[in-house]
């Protein structure tokens, strides 16, 4: 500094990109006007983050921003020239999201972005409603993995058929209220802290799945593993709170109606598409997709009792 030499200027544009990517969009942006070498660095930047409104004034301010980046790297000419690998929204520190007309713009944004990266990540207040993916059937040829943070999701958006190159899906502390979760070719499956409902089970059944975590499953039933041939590792851990544990401390049927924890443990609407799949009462919910796992690892904490219940099983019934 010193000397007057700019020498970060004569860097390669990738390791200036190295380093910028870790900044949010905004910071990115006012690169430009540190010298004529930076004008159009900003440009082609291979991920977008977007932090929130704080230090924009207002909430309006910062959406404009949002709007205006956007279009020029996610639509219209001004993005056809530049390569983007990923976009992540980060509104866990805010409020931002908590306004309807945000959300609102958030769907949009997520939209925009999800037809041009190869890796999208969404964080919002945990318990939010709705959530701004409320109304999406994500579209994408170039997807491949999709992060989703404190969100609450419905069938339409679980529903991959129209991300061909998805193989990666991870979902921490999220409502997962849906009958199905849809892929063809999905190989990394991880759910941490998630809630679901307490009277219908996930029906997970993907042909190209390799890897499944469902870690801390609190609230509500565990999923119902459907055809998982290509299945290599399995980590199985439930909460405390979750809905199929009974009153008797027991992770299956033990016989008492009264008891909360058993009367949704067996589904007895056969199928009907109201309540989701229907399943035989001598089904095991894990066993039967985990069977035709080639190299199987369950693990959970020491004073999980249900996995004692499914090893005990597989023993007997595959062994």
């Amino acid at each position: 500094m010193a000397s007057g030499v700019d020498r970060i200027s004569a860097l390669p544009e990738d390791v200036l990109h190295s380093v910028l990517r870790f900044l949010p969009a905004q910071e990115v942006l006012r690169t430009c006007v540190l010298a004529r070498r930076w004008r159009a660095v900003w440009r082609s930047v291979p991920t977008l983050l977007f932090t929130g409104p704080e230090g924009w004034g207002s909430a309006e301010r910062f959406a404009e921003f949002v709007d205006n980046l956007l279009h020029l790297r996610c639509g219209g000419d001004g993005g056809a020239g530049a390569p983007l690998d990923s976009c992540e929204f980060n509104f866990v520190d805010d409020d931002f999201m908590l306004s309807p007309a945000n959300q609102r713009r958030a769907t949009n944004w997520i939209w925009k972005a999800v037809h041009r990266v190869r890796v999208l990540r969404l964080h919002v207040v945990h318990e939010q409603e709705p959530s701004p993916l409320s109304d999406l059937h994500l579209v994408s040829q170039h997807l491949t993995k999709l992060h989703l943070d404190g969100v609450s999701v419905n069938d339409s958006i679980l529903d991959f058929s129209g991300c061909p190159a998805l193989v990666e899906l991870t979902m921490e502390y999220c409502d997962v209220f849906v009958k199905h979760l849809l892929s063809p070719s999905l190989k990394r499956l991880r759910f941490a802290s998630c809630d679901s409902s307490e009277y219908t089970r996930i029906l997970i059944s993907l042909p190209s799945l390799v890897s499944l975590e469902l870690i801390e499953w609190q609230r509500g039933r565990a999923p119902l593993l459907g055809s998982l041939p290509w299945l290599a590792r399995a980590v199985v851990e439930l909460g405390d709170d979750a809905a199929d544990r009974c009153s008797k401390g027991r992770f299956d049927d033990c016989g008492a109606y009264i008891c909360h924890g058993c009367r949704y443990y067996y589904h007895h609407h056969h199928g009907d598409p109201e309540y989701g799949p229907g399943y035989d009462r001598n089904d095991s919910i894990f066993l039967k997709g985990l069977s035709e796992a080639t190299d199987l690892e369950l693990s959970a904490e020491s004073d999980v009792v249900c996995l004692q219940l499914f090893l005990s099983q597989f023993l007997i019934i595959y062994c």
